[in-house]
């Protein structure tokens, strides 16, 4: 292996925020929490459109090849005379229901992952509880510790609806896909969708999904690939800009899994980040306000404005470093300077709490041991970029590039 040459190749060497904020794990697109959909049900649904709906049985049914299917699905003709329908399964997971609201190929294709799904059982709550939260409605408590790294929940997914179908159909075919997809799902998977919060405006099940669903990225055979996808138990989770655990999509189980970040204590409350865990003060604010429509009132924002001034500089400089080892060639390398710089990246991210956005400096100091003839010391990094890639960021059906570039690596030291 020329390590420089797959070093300078590492890189250093809906709607429009589906596009930009995909709950999948790629180290690339350094988003490591899964970010809610924000106002991704487009104004033909919420705030205009005809009244009438076309609604209507497919004639044939779709030949679904993976066909699970527990109802008809009910389908709309939409724009560009494309079909959308909710299909509705209600036989998964401890017998917990799916509907996903999408067009038949797509459907089609999404439907691969049920069977799997269908024997993955979900992750046990037991010990935890939804507790009334002042001035945030419910949220998620633990009643026993919880260690660092273990799962707190595995929860599968009750809607997966296209994020291109709300810009596709009127507000009444809208309202009779969402109405159709909550109405067939299993009573206690229906009641707690229900039950959800609601924030955002528009009709009670637009709300709902508008609130709660979070960017997923699917293989539907290139149909769309963007979805949102609403699972009840995390929806629960508050938001902390920074949170005591991390979520990620599985996509082969169709399910989110939430993971702690650190030792968490009995009777503490389970918090996740709702977007970027290095955004700025008023990068969050900003976002949280039009996404949610709350002013974020976290530790880390209700603190000090000297506080909060610091940890924004701090995010600066680790935006920086970041960028200037990724921007750095082979003309322009100096193995003293990207350790120093990482030792840099790597202190804030403790003090912010960015560590699980390290895998990709682990990988690069690994390259630079390489370069140096320590390899001792490179298997250390690599091993620790391949335990961070599994704990936070690879999942079960999700980009795996880096995690076969890392387990190369391995295999040569």
């Amino acid at each position: 292996m020329n390590s420089l040459h797959v070093y300078f190749a590492l890189g250093v060497g809906a709607c429009a925020l589906a596009a930009s904020h995909v709950a999948h794990g790629s180290l690339q697109s350094q988003l490591q929490t899964p970010l809610r959909l924000q106002q991704c049900l487009d104004t033909n649904i919420t705030n205009g459109g005809s009244n009438t709906a076309e609604v209507r049985p497919p004639a044939p049914p779709p030949p679904f090849e993976h066909a699970v299917w527990s109802h008809k699905p009910v389908c709309v003709s939409g724009k560009e005379k494309k079909d959308y329908c909710t299909h509705t399964t209600a036989g998964l997971r401890d017998g917990h229901g799916l509907s996903i609201i999408a067009t038949p190929r797509a459907a089609d294709e999404i439907s691969v992952a049920l069977p799997s799904g269908k024997n993955k059982l979900s992750h046990s709550r037991r010990g935890l509880e939804v507790r009334l939260v002042p001035g945030k409605g419910k949220g998620l408590f633990t009643t026993k510790s919880i260690a660092k790294g273990e799962t707190i929940l595995l929860d599968p997914a009750r809607i997966i609806a296209s994020s291109l179908f709300p810009r596709q159909v009127s507000r009444a075919q809208g309202k009779t896909l969402f109405s159709s997809a909550i109405d067939r799902l299993p009573g206690r998977d229906r009641e707690a969708v229900a039950a959800l919060d609601q924030s955002l405006g528009g009709t009670q099940i637009e709300d709902i999904v508008k609130t709660n669903a979070f960017a997923c990225k699917l293989a539907d055979g290139n149909v769309d690939g963007a979805y949102m996808c609403v699972f009840p138990s995390v929806s629960r989770i508050n938001h902390a800009c920074q949170p005591n655990a991390h979520a990620r999509f599985i996509p082969r189980a169709l399910s989110m899994e939430v993971k702690a970040k650190r030792d968490i204590a009995a009777g503490e409350e389970i918090n996740i980040s709702y977007g970027r865990i290095d955004l700025s003060y008023d990068e969050r604010q900003e976002l949280y306000k039009d996404g949610w429509n709350f002013a974020c009132t976290c530790s880390l924002c209700s603190a000090s404005r000297y506080e909060i001034d610091g940890s924004d500089r701090r995010r600066v400089r680790f935006a920086r470093l970041r960028q200037m080892l990724k921007n750095l060639t082979a003309d322009t390398y100096d193995a003293h300077q990207v350790l120093e710089w990482e030792t840099e990246v790597m202190a804030i991210a403790q003090s912010e709490g960015l560590e699980v956005l390290l895998a990709e400096d682990y990988e690069r100091l690994a390259y630079v041991y390489v370069g140096q003839g320590m390899l001792k010391d490179a298997r250390r990094w690599a091993e620790k970029a391949k335990q961070s890639l599994l704990d936070w960021d690879v999942a079960d059906g999700g980009p795996e590039v880096e995690m076969r570039r890392v387990n190369e690596l391995l295999s040569e030291l």
